[in-house]
């Protein structure tokens, strides 16, 4: 059985502003062949009708897979359906702020979709957010990239084309996927270890998808519709609850899982939350010999290495995001209630579904 849970949060953020709403969007649909089709969509905050965007994109892709998906799988011919269902989304944006008088500008969104199949799954891309895969071997690998730039504030949009979208294909056979926007993205994917060998919290973002541990209260792995009910009403405690202040932006996440498989437990070090205190310390003492390099090429007329001219801009972004999200909780699914409870967020502003 390929079961799923889906959620969208509104940011602490919004929640403060008059008028704030959640720009994140999310759309999971089980397919007639037996596959699933999901996408995630997070509208930037710049943009006027963002979250109008977002909500077009989503459904947008779905329905188009939806429509035209074929029953034998084959990687390059759902790549290129994936394609064409990101052009009608951003034709669909494109009519709506037409209607409307708008620019489409105004619509600007991130989208992520993924098809999965219960071993195989085909991907598209654009902004940041992402998709992590966890293989029957019980590898977690992550199968985007965060695409941010100097245009459109530091993000790149759907609007962006096809020259900035992404497509791709997972290699190993594949028993869960989480998708995440980058609300949640941003802490299990943090900056400071994105030129890691391992760029994924993989203790932290475990608990979202791997059923050795995605427990029903503590009991069995999820199986049936009930416990992923249960699932999403744990992550949403979690994510409205004590320990996660700190990520006051909207929140989506979608977890698929092959509830037919078991993936493999690796040695405990691969479990291991990574040191980020040390990294930073590293980053810095990289920094450091930048520093003195370029001073002795300069004199010396020379020109300075480009790798190492990344170094000073990660550390002015993650030092504060990479620690304060170091004290957040780090189990959620398995832990009481009890411990993850909080006063609830505006429930109207929520995007939830289970199946």
């Amino acid at each position: 059985m390929l079961g799923y849970y889906n959620l969208s949060l509104i940011g602490t953020s919004h929640q403060k502003k008059e008028g704030g709403v959640c720009q994140d969007a999310n759309c999971v649909k089980l397919l007639e062949n037996g596959w699933i089709v999901a996408a995630i969509a997070d509208g930037l905050g710049s943009a006027a009708h963002s979250e109008i965007g977002s909500e077009i994109a989503v459904n947008t892709v779905v329905d188009f897979v939806s429509q035209y998906c074929p029953y034998i799988w084959h990687n390059e011919s759902l790549i290129s359906l994936l394609r064409i269902a990101y052009c009608q989304a951003l034709k669909t944006i494109r009519k709506k702020a037409e209607d409307d008088g708008n620019s489409v500008s105004d619509y600007d969104t991130t989208l992520t979709t993924l098809i999965y199949n219960g071993g195989e799954v085909v991907f598209a891309h654009v902004g940041d957010g992402g998709i992590i895969a966890l293989s029957n071997y019980g590898e977690f690998t992550l199968l985007t990239h965060a695409q941010k730039g100097d245009a459109f504030n530091d993000v790149v949009p759907l609007r962006a084309g096809p020259d900035e979208w992404m497509f791709g294909n997972a290699e190993d056979l594949i028993c869960a996927l989480l998708m995440m926007t980058d609300g949640i993205y941003d802490v299990v994917c943090p900056p400071i270890i994105a030129r890691t060998e391992q760029p994924i919290r993989i203790n932290y973002v475990r608990q979202f998808m791997d059923r050795n541990i995605l427990l029903n209260q503590g009991k069995l792995p999820v199986e049936s519709k009930e416990d992923f009910d249960d699932v999403v009403i744990k992550l949403k405690k979690f994510y409205q609850g004590i320990g996660t202040e700190s990520i006051s932006d909207d929140k989506t996440i979608v977890g698929i899982i092959n509830t037919d498989i078991l993936p493999e437990i690796l040695d405990e070090g691969y479990y291991e939350e990574p040191d980020l205190e040390a990294i930073i310390e590293e980053q810095k003492r990289r920094l450091y010999e930048y520093e003195v390099i370029e001073t002795e090429i300069i004199e010396g007329d020379g020109v300075i290495p480009e790798y190492d001219k990344e170094i000073e801009s990660d550390l002015i972004e993650i030092e504060d995001i990479s620690m304060s999200n170091k004290s957040e909780v780090d189990t959620c699914i398995s832990d009481d209630d009890s411990e993850m409870t909080t006063e609830n967020n505006q429930d109207s502003e929520d995007n939830i579904s289970i199946k």
